[in-house]
């Protein structure tokens, strides 16, 4: 009885997943094309005449109707197969792939630093609730919270970078090889990534903490004479972070934006400098494999948290196997 049910979670999870990646890419080409001008236009607009647009947009496929254009590219990107970029004329597959290498490079640096920080710290505060240690790790992740992405990583360009020269400021002028040969390229973006996204998750692991202690079974665990670290190991972190879990789900589509963010503030030559460049340049086929592929790493790193944290918390997994 229980796999059924499992089985059922995973299947509408992702089907649900699948529904919103098709609607977001709807809505992106609905959005590209009301952008003023088409590939053809933008691209050497002051060069080619009317009659030589005409046949440039004939060139790129830009004379079919929208609909079946979408579709079109559509059907091929389930096999793999992005298409070919209106800008360069790469495949949009090997256009990408060092972009998005990089993207991934810093979201994973961010993720090793940001799970630790935040249960360190929600635990240290959960721990002793009231206590001065509480009230600055508190007061220090609302602050943080409170300040936008590319504010702090403003102040922070301004105050390490410029005023103390203890860090780059931008990593404009370099090359990606940069980015591990030269790891103080990579502190001020992932200060700034982590910063902002672990501000909630650390109060929502110090709810959790503080829940969890005042439960009638941590009483009598402790009357038994239960060990402090087994008590924390054994029964309050497994109730205490399935909603921080929860939260982490929520937060990690506000990490992809982040990473979107730093990128764009640092100069880095991730995915959201290939992105800004293909709206300038109209290139819908490198627009929409940027999208859906970001939409299906979200769409999988959901699906994950999910299952991890019904796991965690059993009472609200409804019959899936423990």
């Amino acid at each position: 009885m229980a796999a059924p049910s499992f089985g059922r979670f995973v299947l509408r999870r992702t089907g649900i997943g699948v529904g919103q990646l098709l609607v977001l890419l709807v809505l992106v080409f609905v959005l590209s094309l009301l952008l003023p001008g088409d590939a053809a236009d933008v691209q050497n607009n002051n060069v080619l005449g009317a009659d030589q647009r005409a046949e440039a947009r004939q060139l790129l496929g830009l004379d079919v109707a929208p609909v079946r254009r979408f579709l079109d590219w559509l059907a091929r990107a389930v096999t793999g197969d992005f298409g070919v970029s209106y800008a360069s004329g790469e495949r949009v597959g090997a256009l990408i792939l060092q972009p998005f290498l990089t993207t991934g490079l810093m979201a994973v640096l961010a993720l090793a630093l940001l799970l630790p920080i935040a249960v360190a710290a929600g635990f240290a505060a959960g721990l002793r609730p009231g206590s001065l240690r509480d009230r600055v790790i508190t007061s220090v992740s609302i602050g943080f919270d409170s300040v936008p992405d590319f504010v702090l990583a403003v102040l922070l360009v301004t105050y390490l970078a410029v005023n103390l020269r203890l860090l780059p400021a931008t990593f404009l002028g370099t090359d990606q090889d940069t980015l591990l040969a030269r790891p103080e390229y990579l502190v001020l973006p992932l200060i700034v990534m982590v910063a902002r996204v672990a501000a909630p998750l650390v109060r929502q692991v110090r709810a959790g903490v503080v829940d969890v202690l005042d439960q009638p079974y941590i009483a009598q665990a402790r009357r038994l004479g239960v060990g402090r670290g087994s008590l924390l190991l054994r029964h309050v972190a497994p109730n205490a972070l399935g909603p921080a879990l929860q939260e982490l789900g929520r937060t990690g589509d506000g990490l992809l934006s982040g990473v979107l963010i730093v990128e764009a503030v640092f100069v880095l030559p991730g995915i959201a400098s290939e992105l800004i460049g293909a709206i300038g340049n109209r290139d819908d086929p490198v627009i929409l494999a940027i999208v859906s592929i970001t939409g299906v790493v979200a769409v999988v790193v959901n699906l994950l948290i999910d299952l991890v944290g019904r796991r965690l918390v059993p009472r609200s997994a409804e019959g899936m196997p423990r």
